[in-house]
């Protein structure tokens, strides 16, 4: 082989070895400046594709229902499924990721259409290792203000709503029966009203029947919350009297991160 050849093909080489480092350099740049799902939903296609689980070292949580997975009233905008996301990362040292599908103003009728028609948040269940949920708050009791409470209405409304969450936590189930089911409980935000009692029956009776339902699936755990917000409840609401704040969001947040150690 001539010289000139041998320079011919080293250049070639050359050129070759600096156009992929150069596209190399390019992805390894974008991916710093624009990191995939802005951060907040990560996944190994590769490793689902083949096993249909996440990867090893992360945790997805997937967040279904009302203001309270929005965190409505959180001047930190964490709510209380920011919060369980940061426990869990500190306790497990594994990276967790939120996809949060809480709507304000959600009722069982809203999350039930939702499960049963929308094949986008179907499909991030699926894919879920963790599952949090928060509704019925919405069903029974109208929070704009304190003439709305009428205890005898939330009971009259009761029975409808449990059988929707039974729907609910069954559909939950049939898309994803391994992940863990988190179902956020009631608490009584009227304790100062002057049918405190009668509401406080209401939460408890929804809080005991919604417990029974998840009873029924051995990946499923009621988190109850009324007992923080029953000493001092107003510490840890927000200016609506309605929504936690930001320390009564963090109570929940860790409560639930100490529920699935």
């Amino acid at each position: 082989m001539s010289s000139q050849t041998s320079w011919r093909l080293f250049a070639a080489f050359s050129l070759v070895s600096t156009l992929v480092l150069a596209v190399g350099l390019y992805l390894g740049i974008t991916e710093i400046l624009s990191p995939s799902a802005n951060g907040e939903w990560k996944t190994d296609k590769s490793a689902e594709e083949e096993t249909g689980k996440s990867k090893v070292n992360t945790v997805q949580i997937v967040a279904l229902g009302d203001s309270l997975t929005r965190g409505t009233g959180d001047g930190a905008g964490l709510g209380y499924v920011g919060n369980l996301r940061v426990r869990l990362s500190e306790a497990t040292g594994q990276q967790a990721y939120v996809l949060n599908h809480g709507v304000n103003g959600y009722k069982t009728t809203d999350l039930l259409r939702d499960l049963q028609q929308k094949e986008d948040i179907r499909r991030t269940i699926r894919q879920a290792d963790i599952i949090t949920l928060s509704i019925g708050g919405n069903d029974l009791f109208n929070a704009g203000g304190a003439e709305e409470v009428n205890p005898e209405i939330s009971q009259k409304r009761l029975p409808g709503a449990i059988e929707r969450y039974k729907e609910i936590v069954k559909i939950i189930d049939s898309l994803n029966p391994h992940a863990k089911i988190l179902y956020m409980g009631l608490y009584n935000a009227f304790a100062d009203l002057s049918n405190a009692q009668e509401s406080y029956e209401v939460v408890e009776r929804w809080n005991s029947e919604t417990s029974a339902v998840l009873y029924q699936y051995s990946h499923a755990v009621f988190v109850p919350t009324d007992d923080l917000f029953r000493t001092d409840g107003k510490k840890y609401l927000s200016s609506d009297h309605f929504h936690p704040n930001q320390a009564g969001y963090r109570r929940i947040g860790e409560r639930m991160a100490e529920v699935i150690r």
